[in-house]
């Protein structure tokens, strides 16, 4: 094995962060009123109705209170309690692979897309008795080739540091669950 073949290295790859210029949008060409979701500060929209098939906000133009999609997405930038305080604008590319796709880059890319290449098509000879699992290898390989090493990139990290964030944010919700949940059976037990 190569030295620091396996090293984490996506954290460096600077991100396009978006402030939130306000909170809900408006819709409505003749009834105007406020939808969930953000107005960016980059002039975007995003309502919380408006997601893709692996969560992602799909960015719109606000034109006279109506929404025209985009093929912008863009992930929300969470603090330490879980409250949105920006947007990441994702990869241009990430439209291109299926949510499955997108799961298989966040578990195996580490620092390089030649190494994450090289790795899934290396699996490929053990999966063939596997054949959904060789079929997203494959396939998720094959589209990592057609994207320029430095856009793929910063693809990868992207969807590292959106995979991560959601991963955190549910140990934290089941934490704050958990921890509630403690407090009523001690509440329930001292009566």
């Amino acid at each position: 094995m190569a030295e620091g073949r396996y090293d984490i290295t996506l954290g460096d790859v600077p991100a396009e962060i978006v402030e939130i210029a306000q909170v809900g949008v408006p819709i409505g060409y003749i009834d105007r009123r406020m939808e969930p979701g953000y107005m960016l500060a980059n002039g975007t929209a995003l309502l919380e109705s408006e997601k893709d098939e692996a969560g992602f906000y799909i960015g719109g133009a606000g034109m006279d209170g109506m929404f025209l999609r985009t093929v912008e997405r863009y992930e929300p930038v969470r603090d330490e309690d879980g409250a949105v305080t920006a947007f990441r604008r994702m990869s241009d590319y990430l439209t291109h692979f299926t949510a499955e796709e997108q799961q298989t880059i966040f578990q195996y890319a580490m620092n390089t897309p030649e190494h994450l290449i090289e790795d899934l098509t290396a699996a490929l000879p053990q999966l063939k008795k596997a054949p959904q699992v060789y079929d997203l290898f494959d396939s998720t390989a094959k589209k990592l080739r057609q994207i320029p090493p430095d856009k793929c990139r910063r693809l990868m990290a992207d969807i590292r540091a959106a995979y991560k964030g959601r991963n955190e944010q549910n140990i934290q919700e089941r934490q704050r669950a958990a921890e509630k949940s403690a407090k009523k059976k001690r509440r329930s037990f001292e009566r």
